[in-house]
């Protein structure tokens, strides 16, 4: 078993609660029926990482620090700070991927999977497109190389990502001083329910996975005064048919615009 998953599955169940208790939009009432084709997907990616990706990345990772490759062996920092570092680079580069996300085509065909649906709640960010995972794992792998980053630092970088997405995704219903405060470090719920947005010029901003600083030193960092009167989703793909697991699987080969 995934050591990630015990401290994942616990956050989940403590968000989804809280989300549940005090919500941001509320009224809704389905919330079990909403997360079971994100819980069946996340079965599904896990037993895809843990089959075929998780070892391709080890090797991957292994071969760099066999051979000392990569920007981290040059460097020889102390070690927390050689961590750290590797934290700070590689969610740099997983801002510039979300954002090739949006700005592909090829990319937002399996990414506008996650964005389809229209009631994002924590378990909105277990909807993730098997292919996008796939893509995301190959492409990635020359950046653990040239980075020289440890298949341990990966997954520490992974259990933090995958912990700030179930926040930020969420429909806790934080009130905005305190979320204010908590995005001038990392992403918040108020800040991610704009990239969610329906709207376009909303849609390609806030791209950030953890640290909120890379969309405002790139000038892609965008905030809604009321973030109630933001309604979630695509202007396509709003149907029931799309939001459960069948439609969800295959909206990356439909023409839907």
């Amino acid at each position: 078993m995934d050591k990630k998953l015990v401290f994942i599955v616990p956050a989940l169940v403590i968000i989804f609660f809280l989300e549940g208790v005090y919500p941001h939009f509320k009224g809704r009432k389905q919330r079990m029926r909403h997360a079971f084709p994100h819980i069946v997907t996340a079965l599904l990616n896990g037993l895809l990482t843990g089959i075929l990706l998780a070892g391709i990345t080890l090797s991957a990772a292994g071969w760099a620090d066999a051979r000392s490759l990569g920007f981290l062996n040059v460097l020889r920092l102390p070690y927390y700070a050689e961590w750290i570092t590797a934290f700070i680079l590689f969610d740099i580069y997983m801002y510039f991927w979300h954002m090739a996300n949006h700005r592909l085509s090829f990319l937002w065909r399996f990414h506008r999977a996650h964005h389809s649906d229209i009631e994002m709640d924590t378990t909105t960010a277990l909807r993730f497109h098997p292919g996008e995972l796939i893509l995301s794992t190959f492409i990635r792998l020359p950046i653990i190389v040239l980075l020289g980053m440890s298949f341990a630092q990966l997954a520490l970088y992974e259990l933090v990502l995958n912990i700030a997405i179930l926040f930020h995704h969420s429909n806790l219903g934080i009130p905005e001083k305190w979320d204010r405060v908590i995005r001038a470090f990392i992403v918040t719920p108020n800040m991610h329910r704009v990239h969610h947005s329906i709207e376009l010029r909303e849609l390609n901003s806030n791209f950030t996975s953890t640290l909120s600083l890379w969309d405002r030193l790139n000038g892609t960092f965008k905030k809604r005064d009321n973030t109630l009167t933001i309604t979630i989703g695509l202007p396509v793909l709003r149907e029931r048919k799309w939001q459960g697991l069948s439609g969800f699987i295959i909206t990356p080969f439909v023409r839907s615009e």
